[in-house]
């Protein structure tokens, strides 16, 4: 009768090596602070010289030395972070996956990414369409990157004209433990101009706990609210910190931003629609 030798101590170890070195035995998970969607808005309102503001800015943020230090203040001291452009459904795409930001050096990594991302193509705006891209995007990463808080951020300048209504998919993005913030944009002088976006932010794309609207009231005032935003929301810290100019030719934005302190909003009483789809918005 055969018998199974046993393995020992040693063989135990070499098989137990074997597995951990194996390719696809086991996936290493990034555990971080936050896991951050960037939704930025490409509709036809928005030109290409708007754009590459919000592109500049967006760069400008994550390598302002307040937001890396609010980064690596962090309990991880690690954030991941990715950007989709959306329009009207079928139009939003992932310009950016994630990565992960712990330090000055992968914050210029991302701000020169970030300035690089050539324009999606775009028609109208579903809001609705980009809170699902980013919900989904948090979602299939989970056994990759692992986050206690997750948000998804909504810039652009006009109300929900297409696709689903906002509310529904919000709700359903709520349930699942996600954030919803906005920057709305409310420059006067621009093409797409709505009359108390700000308001419509509050009432219909902010959601969760401790959700905001930060309205941008010229595009050169982006890239200030965008480091805002980005401070509270890594260290969840409501503070009103010095703006800081951050050095380096990547993060430079086109126009010098005025408004130094932008105005903090929760969200408020719906006004609108009640399911808060406007179509015969430009």
């Amino acid at each position: 009768m055969k018998t199974t030798p046993r393995l020992g101590l040693k063989g135990y170890l070499l098989l137990t090596a074997i597995w951990i070195l194996w390719p696809g035995a086991a996936s290493a998970v990034e555990n971080v602070d936050l896991k951050l969607v960037l939704a930025t808005d490409v509709s036809g309102s928005i030109s290409n010289a708007e754009l590459r503001i919000e592109r500049q800015g967006t760069a400008a943020a994550f390598v302002d030395p307040d937001v890396i230090k609010s980064i690596e203040n962090g309990a991880l001291g690690r954030i991941a972070v990715t950007m989709l452009d959306f329009s009207s459904p079928g139009f939003g795409k992932t310009v950016i996956d994630w990565r992960i930001i712990h330090d000055r050096e992968s914050a210029i990594a991302l701000a020169r990414a970030i300035v690089a991302v050539p324009r999606t193509p775009g028609n109208r705006t579903s809001i609705s369409n980009a809170i699902e891209l980013g919900a989904a995007l948090i979602e299939s990463s989970e056994k990759e990157i692992v986050a206690t808080r997750k948000v998804i951020d909504v810039a652009g300048d006009g109300p929900n004209n297409d696709g689903k209504p906002v509310r529904p998919i919000l709700q359903k993005v709520m349930a699942q433990g996600i954030v919803v913030n906005g920057l709305p944009i409310m420059d006067p002088t621009a093409n797409g101009f709505f009359l108390d976006l700000d308001k419509y932010y509050q009432a219909c794309v902010a959601g969760g706990r401790g959700s905001f609207v930060i309205a941008v009231r010229s595009f050169r005032d982006f890239g200030s609210a965008m480091r805002r935003k980005l401070i509270l929301e890594i260290s969840q810290n409501e503070g009103n910190p010095k703006l800081v100019k951050a050095p380096g030719a990547v993060q430079r934005i086109a126009l010098a931003p005025l408004d130094q302190n932008p105005t903090l909003l929760r969200p408020g009483r719906n006004e609108f629609s009640n399911d808060c789809n406007m179509r015969d918005a430009p």
